[in-house]
């Protein structure tokens, strides 16, 4: 059972949020890095711009920012980066660029991004919490009809958006010690009937790695028997 703790009061004003600070990203996927504890300021020069359909202009470059800069992951496990937001008056749209290093042992196939609440253990998706109505929450902003800008990835060729929480990228592969690049776009939403859900949220990265092949026992016997039968027939010619 996921314990979770979110924000929640009224306001009699129709409220939405623009992201203010970036924390300092943690998670198992760190390994033993330890990342600088800096707050990384966000500046939105146009909040409550929904749906660019370039880029929007309020950029979230390099992320997570200051903080371990670009994103290395040292093992297979999440890396939770938390995201703090202040009321604004409408939806705004952000878009994100970002770097990530493999440092680990494993070839990467696959490469997923979340947006939830809370951080390791506690981290839930949306699906897992009971949102009441009226509320509305984050999520990855693209669509087929080419309203909003679409995300891409410089090694994987696959996306699957399951969903408007989860990112799912796949057809290519990043082995260790190479590096990968992404750009997405999130809405920052408002919320209906006066409410105020939440002053923060998480994007949670996780890479996933390639299926290590399994050892096939009737090629190596068939390969004994070849250099059993090699070493009989040498054998028999040198008598």
């Amino acid at each position: 059972m996921t314990t979770l703790t979110i924000s929640l009061y009224l306001s009699g004003v129709s409220q939405a949020r623009t992201v203010t600070d970036i924390s300092p990203p943690i998670g198992a996927g760190l390994g033993d890095v330890l990342c600088p504890q800096l707050q990384t300021p966000v500046t939105t020069p146009f909040p409550n711009n929904n749906n660019s359909v370039s880029p929007s202009p309020n950029q979230i470059l390099n992320f997570p920012g200051l903080s371990c800069t670009p994103k290395t992951f040292q093992t297979i496990a999440p890396i939770d980066t938390k995201l703090f937001v202040e009321p604004s008056g409408g939806t705004t749209e952000y878009f994100f660029t970002e770097t990530v290093v493999n440092n680990t042992s494993s070839i990467w196939d696959g490469f997923n991004l979340k947006i939830g609440f809370g951080l390791n253990d506690e981290f839930a998706p949306p699906e897992l919490i009971l949102v009441p109505f009226g509320f509305a929450i984050p999520d990855f902003d693209f669509n087929d009809s080419g309203s909003d800008p679409q995300p891409t990835s410089s090694k994987f060729t696959q996306l699957i958006q399951d969903g408007s929480f989860n990112l799912l990228w796949s057809g290519g592969s990043v082995a260790p010690g190479e590096s990968i690049d992404f750009t997405f776009s999130v809405d920052v939403p408002d919320d209906l009937d006066g409410n105020n859900f939440y002053n923060s949220f998480t994007i949670r990265q996780v890479p996933i790695a390639a299926p290590v092949p399994e050892h096939n026992s009737t090629n190596g016997l068939l390969g004994l028997l070849g250099l059993f039968i090699s070493s009989l027939a040498f054998k028999h010619k040198l008598t």
